[in-house]
């Protein structure tokens, strides 16, 4: 049974910069779809189950700074970026398409923020901005994640689950990957789809899942890849040989073939627990590195 969803706008004091409601533009109303999201495990998260629920009518409104604790973004059409500044704030049922080049994240989790819950959301970077969603403490469900050079930046307590990553678009000389890490403690991704080329572009793309330190001594901890469906790149799971680590573990995950040298390169450290291929015909290994 298709679910629909009344288009409520619950905005509790949050603050609308360029306006929200009918004028500009008609409602959206998300249609049905019966694409497929490809091989992998039995239900690859993909059109069917992330992003705005079909049938779903949604509100035009332009820009959003959210500044109240526990504020509520349901059912908005939102042409423009989002930052949150409040903590347990929460984005479902709801499209945004942020094309400007000079804005860093389509979501920006402002410094100190906390608790944001984004769920049964489509976030569309137009083919120009740079990053989907970023930093901290946050947590995706359900979410469509797309044509952003980076889909999201990970930091401290993040969680993505059930959400479908794809079409990564390159920005100038910056390598695009589904998801990037340089430092975080506690950062979960479970049971999602990372795909990380652009469709049609025949770029495969850097990598579905980024992780390095790059900087210093930054350090990555308590990081769990578990049970996704990961494609493209020149390696899919890329981790630095120069990360600082502790606690790095991918567990029974699938890896598609559209790779350019395999599946994956890691120092050794980081553990990789049943992890396979999605096609029988090739075996699943790790490049070690350092």
């Amino acid at each position: 049974m298709t679910r629909r969803h009344r288009a409520l706008v619950a905005l509790l004091a949050v603050v609308l910069v360029g306006g929200c409601g009918t004028e500009g533009g008609d409602d959206y109303v998300r249609p049905a779809t019966t694409a497929s999201a490809g091989d992998g495990p039995a239900s690859p998260p993909g059109p069917d189950d992330t992003g705005v629920p079909p049938g779903t009518v949604l509100e035009p409104s332009g820009d959003l700074d959210v500044t109240e604790d526990g504020a509520v973004v349901d059912g908005l059409d939102i042409t423009g970026c989002v930052v949150v500044r409040a903590d347990d704030v929460t984005i479902q049922n709801t499209r945004i398409r942020c094309a400007d080049p000079d804005t860093a994240n389509v979501v920006q989790v402002a410094d100190g923020a906390t608790g944001l819950l984004v769920q049964d959301t489509e976030i569309d970077g137009m083919g120009t901005a740079d990053i989907g969603v970023g930093w901290s403490d946050y947590t995706l469900r359900r979410v469509e994640v797309h044509r952003t050079n980076d889909g999201a930046r990970l930091g401290d307590d993040v969680l993505i689950e059930r959400s479908w990553f794809h079409d990564m678009i390159r920005q100038g000389e910056l390598h695009p990957d589904c998801v990037q890490a340089t430092q975080g403690t506690g950062i979960t991704l479970r049971g999602n789809t990372f795909d990380v080329p652009a469709d049609g572009s025949g770029d495969l793309n850097n990598a579905a899942i980024m992780l390095g330190s790059e900087t210093g001594k930054r350090r990555l901890e308590q990081v769990l890849v578990v049970g996704n469906w990961l494609n493209g790149g020149n390696y899919t799971v890329n981790v630095r040989q120069d990360t600082h680590f502790d606690d790095v573990v991918f567990r029974g995950n699938v890896y598609g073939p559209d790779s350019r040298y395999g599946p994956a390169q890691a120092p050794a450290g980081v553990v990789f627990d049943g992890e396979t291929m999605s096609e029988t015909d090739q075996v699943w290994a790790v490049n070690e590195v350092g």
